[in-house]
């Protein structure tokens, strides 16, 4: 009796394990959204100058997803997208439409390793304007043209590294540019120094690995910080 007992025992922790590796697999959908933080310095003076960024534009040719499960299989996988897709930051318009199928499960390391730019296209490019006074305001472009691979450690809203997905409740992956951070060493005294060039006409200040190359590396050394993934 006691055997028979001992056996129905193991068979029934059987089939919880069972129906509990069957529920790890089910698919959590995660889409993928795109967004900027503005960043704006003022210079209390007379002349009231001011420098904002307000625009941002990235290029994203792959995406790998790295998760490590509390339970059940770690999660990986590598998405080449066909057409490079391009997304404004500050509108966050894509374009074109990504979401995933991820296991559920508690995830408490989720890992993205975003593959900017190609070939043809700049990684990321950021406009703003620098205003010198009440009626004169020049435009600032920065670029960076070089093919990246940025690895980002994705958080909750909430800050913390634990991520939730569950089957029923469909989350968002937000892709988040940070400009104040990556302007965080930024003054006005570097704009009021910068070479002016013209493009279609208009004096414009650009920042490139060719053009006020002394403010480009001090940005570009603070890109893969500035880059976040928040899911929520």
């Amino acid at each position: 009796m006691k055997k028979i007992f001992l056996l129905f025992w193991i068979f029934c922790i059987a089939v919880i394990s069972a129906c509990e590796e069957d529920e790890l697999k089910l698919p959590a959908v995660v889409k993928i959204e795109f967004d900027m933080n503005s960043f704006n310095l003022e210079e209390n003076t007379k002349a009231g100058q001011q420098f904002t960024v307000d625009e941002g534009y990235i290029i994203l040719s792959s995406l790998e997803f790295d998760g490590k499960r509390e339970q059940g299989e770690d999660y990986f996988f590598t998405s080449l997208f066909d057409e490079p897709l391009q997304a404004a930051m500050h509108t966050g318009v894509a374009s074109q439409d990504v979401s995933f199928d991820i296991p559920q499960g508690i995830y408490n390391m989720i890992e993205l390793n975003l593959s900017l730019g190609n070939e043809e296209s700049p990684a990321l490019w950021l406009r703003g304007k620098f205003q010198l006074g009440p009626f004169v305001d020049i435009p600032v472009l920065f670029e960076y043209s070089f093919s990246e691979e940025i690895r980002v450690r994705a958080k909750n809203k909430e800050g913390n590294r634990q991520v939730i997905l569950k089957k029923e409740t469909p989350a968002t992956a937000t892709i988040l540019l940070d400009a104040p951070f990556m302007f965080q060493l930024f003054n006005m005294g570097l704009l009021r120094n910068v070479e002016h060039f013209i493009i279609e006409g208009e004096e414009t200040i650009i920042i490139n690995n060719e053009k006020n190359t002394v403010i480009f590396n001090l940005l570009a050394t603070r890109l893969d910080k500035s880059l976040q993934v928040i899911f929520e």
